[in-house]
Protein backbone atom coordinates (compact mmCIF):
# COMPACT_ATOMS: atom_id res chain seq x y z
CA UNK A 1 0.00 0.00 0.00
CA UNK A 2 3.04 2.34 0.67
CA UNK A 3 5.08 1.20 -2.33
CA UNK A 4 6.07 2.38 -5.38
CA UNK A 5 5.86 1.43 -8.64
CA UNK A 6 8.36 1.91 -11.94
CA UNK A 7 4.84 3.02 -14.13
CA UNK A 8 3.83 6.80 -13.69
CA UNK A 9 -0.03 7.76 -14.94
CA UNK A 10 1.16 11.07 -16.21
CA UNK A 11 3.33 13.90 -14.83
CA UNK A 12 2.82 16.93 -14.49
CA UNK A 13 4.51 18.05 -17.64
CA UNK A 14 2.65 16.29 -19.50
CA UNK A 15 -0.16 17.39 -17.85
CA UNK A 16 0.55 21.01 -18.61
CA UNK A 17 1.31 20.24 -22.04
CA UNK A 18 -1.93 18.71 -22.71
CA UNK A 19 -3.48 21.98 -21.35
CA UNK A 20 -1.54 24.01 -23.85
CA UNK A 21 -3.61 25.50 -26.52
CA UNK A 22 -2.43 24.94 -30.25
CA UNK A 23 -0.21 27.80 -31.65
CA UNK A 24 -2.32 30.30 -33.56
CA UNK A 25 -5.06 30.03 -31.28
CA UNK A 26 -7.38 32.58 -30.54
CA UNK A 27 -9.94 30.39 -27.93
CA UNK A 28 -9.34 27.42 -26.30
CA UNK A 29 -12.41 26.02 -25.15
CA UNK A 30 -12.58 23.37 -22.30
CA UNK A 31 -13.95 20.70 -25.09
CA UNK A 32 -10.84 20.04 -26.60
CA UNK A 33 -8.77 19.16 -23.34
CA UNK A 34 -12.15 17.12 -22.53
CA UNK A 35 -11.85 15.11 -26.18
CA UNK A 36 -7.98 14.44 -24.97
CA UNK A 37 -7.93 13.65 -21.45
CA UNK A 38 -11.72 11.92 -20.74
CA UNK A 39 -10.42 8.13 -20.58
CA UNK A 40 -7.11 9.71 -18.25
CA UNK A 41 -9.38 9.65 -15.26
CA UNK A 42 -10.85 12.00 -13.15
CA UNK A 43 -7.40 13.74 -11.64
CA UNK A 44 -6.81 15.63 -15.22
CA UNK A 45 -10.06 16.19 -15.29
CA UNK A 46 -10.03 18.49 -12.07
CA UNK A 47 -6.59 19.90 -12.99
CA UNK A 48 -7.91 22.32 -16.12
CA UNK A 49 -10.47 24.27 -13.87
CA UNK A 50 -8.85 24.17 -10.88
CA UNK A 51 -5.19 25.50 -12.73
CA UNK A 52 -7.24 27.90 -14.27
CA UNK A 53 -8.76 29.65 -11.35
CA UNK A 54 -5.08 29.82 -10.21
CA UNK A 55 -3.56 31.83 -12.61
CA UNK A 56 -4.96 35.53 -13.69
CA UNK A 57 -7.52 34.20 -15.85
CA UNK A 58 -9.12 33.49 -12.84
CA UNK A 59 -9.20 36.79 -11.88
CA UNK A 60 -12.15 37.58 -14.33
CA UNK A 61 -15.71 38.17 -12.88
CA UNK A 62 -17.11 34.49 -13.29
CA UNK A 63 -14.26 32.64 -14.02
CA UNK A 64 -14.12 31.13 -10.35
CA UNK A 65 -17.51 30.88 -10.20
CA UNK A 66 -17.40 28.70 -13.65
CA UNK A 67 -14.56 26.67 -12.88
CA UNK A 68 -16.20 26.15 -8.89
CA UNK A 69 -19.12 24.66 -10.46
CA UNK A 70 -17.27 22.52 -13.12
CA UNK A 71 -15.17 20.85 -10.47
CA UNK A 72 -18.14 20.65 -7.68
CA UNK A 73 -19.78 18.22 -11.16
CA UNK A 74 -16.91 16.27 -11.44
CA UNK A 75 -16.12 15.33 -7.98
CA UNK A 76 -19.81 14.49 -7.34
CA UNK A 77 -19.69 11.96 -9.95
CA UNK A 78 -16.58 10.40 -8.06
CA UNK A 79 -18.89 10.03 -5.26
CA UNK A 80 -21.52 8.63 -7.19
CA UNK A 81 -18.64 5.54 -8.88
CA UNK A 82 -19.27 6.78 -11.93
CA UNK A 83 -15.83 5.49 -14.68
CA UNK A 84 -15.70 7.75 -16.74
CA UNK A 85 -16.35 11.67 -16.53
CA UNK A 86 -19.25 13.91 -17.87
CA UNK A 87 -20.01 17.59 -18.03
CA UNK A 88 -23.22 19.43 -19.45
CA UNK A 89 -22.84 20.99 -23.41
CA UNK A 90 -22.74 24.49 -22.04
CA UNK A 91 -19.94 24.08 -19.36
CA UNK A 92 -17.74 21.68 -22.56
CA UNK A 93 -18.47 25.24 -24.55
CA UNK A 94 -16.54 27.07 -22.36
CA UNK A 95 -13.33 28.74 -23.20
CA UNK A 96 -10.96 31.53 -22.92
CA UNK A 97 -7.95 33.45 -24.06
CA UNK A 98 -5.73 30.73 -25.71
CA UNK A 99 -2.80 33.43 -25.98
CA UNK A 100 -3.00 34.20 -22.25
CA UNK A 101 -3.37 30.40 -21.15
CA UNK A 102 -0.23 29.18 -23.86
CA UNK A 103 1.64 32.11 -22.44
CA UNK A 104 0.67 30.91 -18.58
CA UNK A 105 1.69 27.04 -18.95
CA UNK A 106 5.08 28.22 -21.14
CA UNK A 107 5.93 30.60 -18.06
CA UNK A 108 5.22 27.07 -15.56
CA UNK A 109 6.34 24.35 -17.56
CA UNK A 110 10.15 24.61 -16.55
CA UNK A 111 9.09 24.72 -12.91
CA UNK A 112 6.95 21.12 -13.77
CA UNK A 113 10.14 19.86 -14.86
CA UNK A 114 11.48 20.23 -11.20
CA UNK A 115 8.38 19.51 -9.71
CA UNK A 116 8.59 16.19 -11.44
CA UNK A 117 11.18 14.75 -9.66
CA UNK A 118 9.45 14.52 -6.49
CA UNK A 119 6.38 13.69 -7.63
CA UNK A 120 6.20 9.46 -7.93
CA UNK A 121 3.61 6.67 -7.61
CA UNK A 122 3.13 6.09 -4.18
CA UNK A 123 0.66 5.50 -0.92
CA UNK A 124 -1.79 3.68 -2.93
CA UNK A 125 -4.79 3.89 -0.19
CA UNK A 126 -5.71 6.77 -1.86
CA UNK A 127 -7.46 3.91 -4.41
CA UNK A 128 -9.27 3.05 -1.73
CA UNK A 129 -13.23 3.89 -1.93
CA UNK A 130 -13.00 5.49 1.30
CA UNK A 131 -9.99 7.83 0.60
CA UNK A 132 -11.12 8.36 -2.97
CA UNK A 133 -14.37 9.50 -1.68
CA UNK A 134 -12.84 11.52 0.92
CA UNK A 135 -10.60 13.66 -1.95
CA UNK A 136 -13.93 13.91 -3.72
CA UNK A 137 -15.60 15.04 -0.82
CA UNK A 138 -12.66 17.72 -0.71
CA UNK A 139 -12.68 18.66 -4.15
CA UNK A 140 -16.69 18.98 -3.77
CA UNK A 141 -16.36 21.25 -1.04
CA UNK A 142 -13.87 23.42 -2.93
CA UNK A 143 -15.69 23.93 -6.16
CA UNK A 144 -18.81 24.53 -4.06
CA UNK A 145 -17.06 27.50 -1.62
CA UNK A 146 -15.22 29.12 -4.57
CA UNK A 147 -18.69 30.54 -5.62
CA UNK A 148 -19.25 32.52 -3.05
CA UNK A 149 -15.65 33.70 -2.59
CA UNK A 150 -15.72 35.24 -5.69
CA UNK A 151 -17.21 37.96 -4.00
CA UNK A 152 -13.90 37.97 -1.97
CA UNK A 153 -10.99 39.03 -4.67
CA UNK A 154 -8.47 36.60 -3.66
CA UNK A 155 -9.77 34.01 -1.21
CA UNK A 156 -10.87 31.74 -4.26
CA UNK A 157 -7.36 30.81 -4.78
CA UNK A 158 -6.95 28.59 -1.85
CA UNK A 159 -9.28 26.17 -2.44
CA UNK A 160 -8.49 26.32 -6.42
CA UNK A 161 -5.21 25.79 -5.69
CA UNK A 162 -5.87 22.33 -3.35
CA UNK A 163 -7.94 21.09 -5.52
CA UNK A 164 -4.93 21.20 -8.08
CA UNK A 165 -2.88 19.80 -5.53
CA UNK A 166 -5.32 17.07 -5.24
CA UNK A 167 -5.47 16.46 -8.96
CA UNK A 168 -1.92 16.32 -9.10
CA UNK A 169 -1.66 13.65 -6.69
CA UNK A 170 -4.52 11.76 -8.53
CA UNK A 171 -2.84 12.09 -12.06
CA UNK A 172 0.56 10.94 -10.89
CA UNK A 173 -0.41 8.31 -8.95
CA UNK A 174 1.15 9.90 -5.40
CA UNK A 175 -1.21 9.53 -2.79
CA UNK A 176 1.27 11.79 -0.33
CA UNK A 177 0.54 14.89 -3.06
CA UNK A 178 -2.97 14.18 -2.75
CA UNK A 179 -2.95 14.07 0.98
CA UNK A 180 -1.37 17.23 1.23
CA UNK A 181 -4.08 18.79 -0.72
CA UNK A 182 -6.49 17.41 1.19
CA UNK A 183 -4.99 19.03 4.28
CA UNK A 184 -4.93 22.29 2.47
CA UNK A 185 -8.51 22.12 1.35
CA UNK A 186 -9.67 21.76 4.98
CA UNK A 187 -7.30 24.96 5.55
CA UNK A 188 -9.00 26.57 2.95
CA UNK A 189 -12.59 25.79 4.06
CA UNK A 190 -12.14 27.08 7.50
CA UNK A 191 -10.69 30.81 6.22
CA UNK A 192 -12.78 31.00 3.31
CA UNK A 193 -15.75 30.53 5.77
CA UNK A 194 -14.47 32.73 8.46
CA UNK A 195 -13.76 35.82 5.74
CA UNK A 196 -17.69 35.32 4.07
CA UNK A 197 -18.77 34.96 8.03
CA UNK A 198 -16.84 38.54 7.81
CA UNK A 199 -18.15 39.98 4.69
CA UNK A 200 -21.67 38.89 5.39
CA UNK A 201 -21.70 40.66 9.25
Amino acid sequence: MWGKTAVRSMTLYELLGKMQPRARQDTFEFAEFWDVMEKRGFGPMLALPSFIACTPIGAIPGIPSLAGGTILLIALQILLGRRHPWLPQKVMQLNCDAVQLRYIVEKVKPYAVRVDRFLVPRCFFMRQPVFRSLIALCCAGCGLVMIPLELIPFMGLIPAFAVFIMAIGMATDDGAVALVGVSLSLFGFILGFERLAVALS
